[in-house]
């Protein structure tokens, strides 16, 4: 892989927005009950408003000056609850890679930056969430040693 990995920062909004694309396509297709046409500026807007939160932590992968993939995670923190223990985990939310790119090690150095950061801010827990037909994603989570953590089902429509 050829691509260098830089965090991304307020002023990148439109870089992330253009490589989602490619993830919102495979989404509406695959999910058009679900998922609409991204509008440019206004995820755009949304990438800002992410990029702005302190939580949010967020990785371009570039290749000579072109961006590739990018990846955005958001740091959580849970109080206890009447049923669960207090946490603080990194969820990982979007990993996008261009079409072009893949199978070129670029999704895979953009979650071991993620790792990285995330353990060197304390984190030892990891989280990543993926829709049930993204097989190529659930693959490279299982190689990097992620397991299944919860399973949701859905009912369309009406049932007998």
């Amino acid at each position: 892989m050829s691509a260098y990995i830089r965090t991304a920062a307020v002023g990148d909004e439109t870089v992330l927005a253009g490589l989602n694309r490619f993830a919102q396509n495979l989404h509406v297709e695959r999910r058009p009950d679900l998922f609409r046409a991204a509008r440019g500026q206004e995820v755009a807007a949304w990438f800002r408003s992410r990029l702005e939160d302190p939580a949010t932590r967020a990785w371009i992968a570039d290749d000579s000056g072109t961006p590739i993939g990018y990846l955005l995670a958001m740091l959580q923190e849970r109080s206890e609850g009447p049923f669960t223990v207090a946490r603080r985990f990194c969820e990982i939310d979007q990993m996008v890679v261009d079409p072009a790119r893949r199978r070129e090690g670029v999704a895979r150095a953009l979650l071991l930056k993620a790792l990285s950061e995330a353990r060197a801010e304390g984190i030892r827990e990891i989280e990543a969430t993926s829709w049930s037909f993204n097989d190529s994603a659930h693959a490279m989570f299982r190689r990097l040693g992620f397991v299944p953590k919860t399973v949701r089902f859905e009912l369309k429509g009406e049932s007998s």
